[in-house]
């Protein structure tokens, strides 16, 4: 070993992993469409009677939270696999 030789060890059972950063943001729309999923369910069917809003406005908004979240779902599955057949012609 001279003076400038430098020793490198690596470690055996190291693993070494890398993510995508666009699979950060697949997976917080995956999350933000089923938290719209969950909160147009809980206004629909379980929004409590002592906070005093009006029927049709709850159904109203409960209905589209629901439809939301199934667009953002659709709509990032449609781009999840566009992106998916780009890779595969790379």
């Amino acid at each position: 070993m001279g003076l400038y030789s430098i020793q490198i060890q690596t470690e055996r059972w190291a693993v070494t992993a890398t993510m995508d950063p666009s699979k950060i943001f697949v997976y917080f729309g995956y999350a933000m469409s089923g938290v719209f999923l969950v909160l147009g369910v809980y206004v629909l069917f379980f929004f409590p009677e002592e906070i005093h809003l009006p029927g049709k406005f709850r159904v109203m908004f409960g209905v589209v939270l629901l439809l939301y979240s199934v667009y953002r779902f659709i709509s990032l599955r449609i781009k999840q696999r566009q992106a998916d057949e780009e890779h595969q012609f790379e």
